[in-house]
C-alpha cells in the first residue's frame, strides 16, 4: 500500500495543522496500574512457556537415567537439552509452578484491590466537590434547579470515570483468564502423570501375584497350544505340603526380603500418587478460584458496559432537564428577584425621605 503521509502533511500544512507523528508506544509512559499488569502478565507467559518447555520430559514415560537419579539435578528448563525427569524433579516442577500460581493469584487480586479502592475514593472526591461548588444542594435550589441532578461537566467526567473503570475491569479479568489457561496446562500434566502412576502401581501389584493366577481366570481354548501346555503343566504340578520345610533359613531369608522390598517398592507407588494427588487437589482449588473471580468479574463488567451505554443518553437527558429547569419560573429566582427589589426600593426610600 502506498504511504500518502508526506501528501497529507503537505496538506495539514497549508491548512496551519500540526502533520501527523508516528506515535511511540512505551509502556514507561503509561500508568502504574497498566504497568502491574504488564508485569503480571510478562510472569504468566514465562510461567506458561515454562511448563510447556517441560512437557514433553515430565509426561515422559522413559525412566531417567541412574546419574540423573543420583545427582537429583534440577528440571530442565526452556533452554537445556530434553531428557526423561526423576519424580523429584516432577515435584519441583509441580511445586514452583504451583506457588507462581498462587503468587500470580495475589498479585491479580492485589491489583482488583488496589483498583476499588481507586474507584471508590474518586466517587467520594466527585460527591464532597459537588456538594462544595455553589454552597451543594442549596446552590442548585437557588439556581432553578433540581437538588439531585448533575451538570454536563459532572456527567461527562461520570462517563469517563466509567470508560475507565470498564477498561481496567477487562484488563484484570484478561489476566485472571490467561492464567486460569496456564493453571488448565498444570493441571492436565498432573492429571496424567497420576494417571500414569496409578497404572504403574497397578502393574507392579499385577506382576506381583504370579503369571499363574492370572492364567487361571483365562478360558483355556483362547490360549495359544503352547500356552495351553504350560498352564495344565502348571495345573498338575502341586507344592508338597512340607514345601516350607525344605526351605532352608537362607532361602526363607531371601523369599522375606523378596517380599519386602515388594511391600516398599508398592508403597513408594502409593506415596507417589498420594503426592499427585494432592497438588491435583491444591491446582483444582485454584482453579475454582479463579473461575468465580472470573464469573464476579465478569458480571461486574457487564454492569459497567451497560451504564456507560447509559450514560450518552443520560447526559443528554440532563441537558433537557436544565434547559427547562432554566426556562420555568423558579420560586428561588422569584424570591431572590423579589428581595433584591425591596432592599432596593428601602435604600432608595431612607435617600430620599
Amino acid at each position: 500500500m502506498t504511504d500518502i503521509t508526506p501528501q497529507v502533511n503537505a496538506v495539514l500544512k497549508s491548512k496551519e495543522v500540526p502533520p501527523i507523528t508516528r506515535h511511540r508506544y512505551s509502556i514507561d509512559q503509561l500508568d502504574e496500574f497498566l504497568k502491574e499488569a504488564y508485569r503480571i502478565h510478562t510472569r504468566i507467559a514465562d510461567l506458561t512457556s515454562y511448563l510447556k518447555a517441560n512437557r514433553a520430559a515430565y509426561l515422559s514415560a522413559t525412566p531417567a537415567s541412574r546419574t540423573a537419579r543420583r545427582n537429583g539435578g534440577p528440571a530442565p528448563n526452556s533452554g537445556a537439552a530434553q531428557r526423561p525427569l526423576t519424580d523429584r524433579e516432577r515435584a519441583e516442577i509441580d511445586a514452583h509452578s504451583k506457588t507462581m500460581i498462587r503468587q500470580l493469584n495475589a498479585a491479580i487480586n492485589g491489583l482488583a484491590d488496589a483498583e476499588k479502592v481507586r474507584q471508590e475514593t474518586s466517587t467520594l472526591l466527585a460527591s464532597k466537590k459537588r456538594n462544595k461548588a455553589g454552597f451543594g444542594a442549596l446552590g442548585r435550589w437557588a439556581a432553578g434547579g433540581a437538588a439531585i441532578e448533575k451538570s454536563p461537566e459532572e456527567q461527562l467526567q461520570e462517563s469517563r470515570d466509567k470508560s475507565i473503570n470498564a477498561h481496567r475491569e477487562g484488563v484484570i479479568f484478561f489476566l485472571q483468564n490467561r492464567l486460569q489457561e496456564t493453571g488448565k496446562i498444570q493441571a492436565f500434566m498432573i492429571e496424567t502423570r497420576l494417571q500414569r502412576e496409578e497404572e504403574k502401581a497397578k502393574s507392579v501389584l499385577y506382576k506381583s501375584r504370579g503369571v499363574g493366577a492370572a492364567n487361571d481366570k483365562v478360558d483355556p481354548s483362547l490360549l495359544p497350544q503352547q500356552d495351553r501346555k504350560s498352564k495344565a503343566a502348571a495345573d498338575s504340578y502341586q507344592l508338597p505340603e512340607d514345601f516350607d520345610q525344605q526351605l532352608s533359613e537362607e532361602q526363607m531369608q531371601m523369599f522375606a526380603e523378596e517380599n519386602q522390598g515388594m511391600l516398599k517398592h508398592l508403597g513408594q507407588q502409593l506415596d507417589q500418587v498420594r503426592a499427585v494427588h494432592k497438588s491435583l487437589e491444591e491446582i483444582s482449588q485454584l482453579q475454582t478460584s479463579l473461575m468465580t473471580n472470573l464469573e464476579s468479574q465478569n458480571a461486574h463488567i457487564e454492569q459497567l458496559v451497560q451504564d456507560s451505554f447509559f450514560t450518552e443518553e443520560n447526559v443528554g437527558r440532563g441537558n433537557k432537564e436544565l434547559k427547562k429547569a432554566s426556562e420555568r419560573p423558579s420560586t428561588a429566582r422569584m424570591l431572590y428577584h423579589g428581595t433584591w427589589v425591596f432592599c432596593a426600593f428601602l435604600v432608595t426610600w431612607d435617600l430620599i425621605f
